[in-house]
């Protein structure tokens, strides 16, 4: 009877571990190299329609200023959509978080609202000098 016992409630611990496992937080480390305040980053797995903001009361300043946001999910792949203070957005599709820790935010092109990036070409990865 303990070992039925035990068993059910080995089996009942790994499906809410399952569960938890699902629902994972990756950490992003944005550096801001643009000239304009970022106000608002917002993310959804790739190719999704439903944004959550990821910068909570807070603003990143422009020409190198740094923030480390959360985004939940079990997905490593999210499509990172950031908004200036000056009105201008660009959308850096496909950043795969379990592979890359950072992202640099580089100045958009001159004379466009939005611009849309390739993470890998236009903004390298950033990887933290303790090597995380």
């Amino acid at each position: 009877m303990r070992r039925l016992s035990a068993l059910v409630l080995l089996a009942a611990s790994m499906t809410a571990f399952t569960a938890i496992a699902g629902e994972r937080t990756h950490y992003l480390d944005l550096i801001n190299r643009a000239h304009d305040r970022i106000v608002s980053v917002a993310a959804t797995p790739a190719g999704g329609t439903v944004w959550n903001e990821v910068l909570r009361d807070a603003a990143v300043p422009g020409g190198g200023g740094a923030v480390t946001v959360q985004v939940a999910g079990g997905q490593c792949v999210h499509d990172v959509r950031v908004e200036f203070a000056n009105g201008r957005s660009a959308l850096y599709p496909a950043i795969d978080l379990c592979r890359h820790r950072g992202l640099r935010i580089q100045p958009l092109p001159a004379g466009r609202g939005k611009a849309m990036m390739a993470v890998q070409q236009a903004s390298p990865a950033y990887t933290s000098p303790a090597g995380d």
